[in-house]
């Protein structure tokens, strides 16, 4: 095993392990006062050891930051498609705050995605 450990780690690798946790966080306000503080110990836990995997370069952890972000996006859009309105009636007003979080949230796992996926961070991670 040559020393992956001595070579500089790229900022994308340290954003990456920091700030994927931004895209899950991304939602409207009414979302974030209704998920139990259990629930957001579990999920900060999980992106806490996954972010120390990155920098700890694990295999694994770019899996899973590809698997978690992608997975994101998808059911971003499965959220989006039948709440972009706030009624039933074609004439019903537009879920703006749905809307505009759910598109930046994707923007954002995909951005990580992006810099996951760039050759100096496939690399450091195999």
């Amino acid at each position: 095993m040559e020393d992956k450990f001595k070579v500089k780690m790229p900022k994308q690798l340290i954003w990456i392990a920091f700030g994927q946790i931004i895209a899950v966080l991304i939602m409207p306000p009414s979302v974030i006062a209704s998920i139990s503080p259990i629930i957001w110990g579990v999920i900060l836990l999980i992106f806490a050891l996954l972010g120390l995997s990155l920098l700890r370069r694990r295999a694994w952890a770019r899996i899973a930051s590809i698997f978690i972000q992608g997975f994101s996006i998808i059911v971003r859009l499965l959220i989006i498609l039948p709440n972009a309105k706030l009624g039933t009636d074609p004439s019903s007003p537009w879920n703006f705050q749905m809307l505009i979080t759910s598109i930046v949230s994707m923007a954002f796992s995909a951005v990580v995605l992006y810099y996951i996926d760039k050759p100096e961070v496939q690399t450091l991670l195999q």
